[in-house]
């Protein structure tokens, strides 16, 4: 009767078994076709009792999961939407520059202006040619401010898009956690964990899009996850993930933290090697913004040709009062000219009435009719050679004026008349590379609110200027980019006292513990008065805020010498056709005056074209252009440069979608190969549904015969 009892005892748990076997396959059948989903397999075992057998038992219901290939999946998903956001931004990059073959692309539309300045030159007393070539000006202009705009939405996007995937992350990285939870009390209990694993595994593979990450099974059931760079993400509780976007247009954007409420102070973007997060944090932080700087850098580069050879130029008539750029400097800054400039007071009619030479060098202002010598030499700065210039003017019939306000410097006649300027070919009046007119904007074609160049001239014992409790602030981090320190640079104490220059203003942004010595140096080119900033490699240093100001004007510090973005790209938005030309273009200077004609002789004609062959020649003249974002330092033409600008746009949208159609076909690749270990096959479950099926006939079989035997036996032992 023992034995009898024991072959029902195994007939039950074959019974059993089947049963477990069929809703197995059952499950995996239903979900064939669900992504994400892994197999599960019923693991049986034979059941022994005091060595004899006892039947079949069931071990365990585990997931087909290959760890090995989902490690690889979760790396090659992340590389390819770390691929796939970059190639997104950027070919949207690439197509607001437009193709360069097309009339409508900012490239065609500058070639519209070249052309309208050949047509000009054919007949540049033409008020409707001059018109047209102001209007073409005005429209590539326009179109390099939507671009600029785009690209800075573009970055805002970017940023927008960090938040929000930081947002799913983490609730990503709180489902994970709780399904850890339950897998642990399932195991303890010895239910069946596939279900919450396989929920799980749904998620990670979600979470790996976002970033790269690697899952660590536990012994007690559940998994850990950490980054590539191996920072722990989801532990015995989720780590907690902080970022606050700032999508407006040049913001300094903040770091996505990781446990910030503990004080770890941890900057994860550092760990991350994949996932859409780390490709949107490469668009947003370099390529984008790289893009930016070399479009402002190719705004500032046509402006400043066009200006260069315009302020050589005159108008017929000459113009009566002349209105010059914000220069951000101040009276009390050294002159720092040297050469020759010729002005020239001029009737209506552009007949030659007086010619002042300028003398920087001799420091004094000679004029002809009558003949006088305004002398400038003591002082030496911009106020006194403004002074003494307006003493000249003053003296003039009819008489004229010049101020300096604000950092703009005016030249005015009263009565008819007008002004021109003119260098000295042999001995030309410069500063900082660029002649008089030309630096001081006073007949410029193009204009910009701040300084438009940042050359400016300056000298380490100027003044610096800047008003009393304005601030620098720069926030250092390392290579990881962990956070290092804030530093800020105050004019207060010794830097707000009245003889404090830029060499001081130099020492205190390069004292070690209170500037930032330690992370790099300021210096002052003595060739072009601009203040750059190497840093040092092993850290990354950003400036935060500058609150400070020269004088009344307006100009902050870094928007003086071009050390924020908002200064360099911020040309592409701000750059312009003067107002003053846009609103009446016979003040368009198509002509090329000579100054060097007798008193009394006519210095401009109305017919003469070569002003408007000098502006289309400098299409094609060579000049050096500084390093701008994605950019580097080259010497070439103006059409050389818009040329290697839509090349580098096109140059970083191929690459980066060849990079995305690579990393999609290694991730397509893995997960196939991941599919082939975990996925389900229906031909095989239906297999094992058959034998399983068999298996619990022949278990009930098992379970009749043994009825029967026990049957007979009942009614033998009855008897």
């Amino acid at each position: 009767m023992v034995g009898l009892t024991s072959v029902l005892l195994a007939g039950l748990s074959g019974l059993r078994a089947a049963q477990t076997g069929v809703a197995t396959v059952s499950q995996n059948i239903a979900n064939a076709n669900t992504p994400g989903y892994v197999r599960t397999e019923l693991t049986l075992a034979p059941r022994t009792q005091i060595g004899a057998g006892a039947g079949v038992e069931i071990t365990g219901i585990k997931r087909a999961a290959d760890r090995f290939l989902a490690t690889a999946s979760y790396i090659a998903s992340s590389a390819a939407s770390s691929a796939s956001a970059r190639a997104d931004l950027l070919s949207r990059a690439q197509q607001t520059f437009g193709d360069p073959s097309d009339s409508s692309s900012v490239f065609g539309m500058v070639d519209e202006y070249w052309s309208a300045l050949t047509e000009l030159g054919v007949d540049p007393s033409s008020s409707l040619r001059r018109a047209d070539a102001v209007s073409a000006l005005q429209a590539t202009y326009s179109e390099v401010h939507r671009i600029g705009e785009s690209l800075q939405q573009l970055i805002g996007e970017a940023d927008q898009r960090i938040g929000d995937a930081v947002s799913e992350a983490q609730n990503l990285m709180n489902r994970i956690a709780d399904l850890n939870n339950e897998i642990r009390l399932n195991k303890r209990s010895g239910a069946d964990t596939s279900s919450a694993e396989n929920a799980q595994s749904a998620l990670i593979d979600q979470l790996s899009e976002l970033m790269d990450v690697r899952a660590t099974p536990q012994q007690d059931g559940g998994v850990h996850i950490r980054t590539g760079g191996g920072a722990l993400l989801v532990g015995v509780t989720a780590a907690k993930l902080s970022y606050a976007p700032n999508p407006s247009p040049y913001a300094t954007h903040g770091v996505i933290s990781l446990n910030e409420e503990i004080g770890s102070n941890i900057n994860i973007e550092s760990f991350l090697t994949g996932g859409s997060i780390k490709g949107l944090l490469q668009a947003r932080d370099v390529d984008l913004p790289g893009l930016a700087e070399a479009l402002g850098g190719y705004a500032g580069a046509l402006a400043d040709a066009m200006n260069a050879v315009h302020n050589e130029n005159a108008s017929s008539p000459a113009v009566s009062s002349m209105t010059g750029r914000q220069t951000g400097l101040l009276s009390t800054d050294a002159l720092n000219f040297t050469g020759t400039t010729t002005l020239a007071i001029t009737d209506s009619g552009g007949i030659l009435r007086d010619r002042l030479t300028i003398d920087f060098d001799a420091q004094t202002i000679t004029s002809e009719a009558p003949p006088n010598t305004v002398s400038f030499a003591g002082g030496g700065t911009i106020g006194d050679f403004v002074d003494a210039l307006n003493t000249a003017l003053a003296a003039e019939t009819p008489s004229g004026s010049a101020t300096f306000t604000d950092g703009v410097l005016s030249l005015n006649l009263s009565g008819q008349g007008g002004i021109v300027i003119q260098q000295d070919s042999a001995d030309p009046a410069l500063r900082a590379g660029r002649g008089f007119s030309h630096f001081f904007g006073l007949n410029d074609l193009v204009s910009r609110p701040t300084p438009l160049f940042f050359e400016s001239g300056i000298s380490g014992a100027d003044l610096h200027g800047l008003a009393d409790d304005g601030a620098i602030q720069y926030q250092i981090r390392d290579t990881q980019g962990r956070f290092i320190a804030d530093r800020t640079i105050s004019i207060t104490g010794p830097l707000a006292a009245p003889g404090a220059t830029w060499n001081d203003l130099l020492s205190a942004l390069n004292a070690p513990g209170t500037g930032l010595g330690e992370y790099g140096a300021f210096s002052l080119n003595a060739t072009t008065g601009q203040i750059t900033f190497a840093p040092n490699a092993a850290f990354n240093v950003q400036l935060v805020n500058d609150s400070t100001q020269r004088g009344n004007t307006g100009v902050a510090f870094s928007a003086l010498h071009g050390l924020d973005s908002s200064a360099t790209a911020g040309r592409a938005t701000e750059v312009d056709v003067n107002a003053l030309i846009a609103n009446d273009t016979s003040r368009l200077a198509v002509g090329r005056p000579n100054l060097a004609v007798n008193l009394g002789v006519k210095v401009i004609e109305a017919g003469d074209n070569r002003g408007a062959n000098a502006l289309a020649a400098a299409r094609d003249t060579m000049r050096s252009f500084g390093a701008a974002g994605v950019l580097t330092a080259q010497t070439g033409t103006l059409a050389t440069y818009a040329a290697r600008l839509g090349g580098e746009a096109g140059r970083l949208a191929s690459d980066s979608e060849r990079q995305a159609t690579g990393a999609a076909a290694v991730a397509t690749a893995a997960a196939d190969r991941r599919g082939e270990k975990e996925a389900v096959s229906i031909d095989d479950e239906l297999m094992k549904m058959t034998t399983y099926q068999n298996a619990y006939a022949a278990a009930a079989r098992v379970i009749q015969a043994a009825t029967e035997m026990l049957d007979v036996l009942m009614t033998i032992g009855y008897r």
